[in-house]
């Protein structure tokens, strides 16, 4: 499994980049998603989710297996709490 633990990680970049540009959604046709809610939503939608980010201390194992086998094979990737409060919509604090 991969792991990203810099919020200066060109992938993490891209993400942010979704995240605060609508032209960048939209020319993508990709956006993020936060929450475990809105992730069984979006499965129940039949949105494709590509890639499933977490952070073990706010999603444990059981949690991340349980998203993961509603969806085919998305890539999962561990992030530390930095990159996760870079990415999150929501307050972290």
């Amino acid at each position: 499994m991969k792991q990203i633990t810099s919020a200066q990680n060109p992938f993490i970049k891209s993400l942010v980049l979704l995240q605060e540009k609508a032209k960048a959604r939209k020319q993508s046709g990709q956006f993020l998603i936060e929450g475990i809610r809105e992730i069984e939503l979006a499965i129940k939608g039949n949105y494709q989710l590509e890639t499933l980010l977490f952070v073990p201390e706010f999603m444990g194992e059981t949690e991340v297996q349980k998203l993961t086998g509603k969806i085919s094979s998305p890539d999962l990737i561990e992030i530390s709490k930095e990159v996760y409060q870079k990415l999150a919509y929501r307050d972290t604090t």
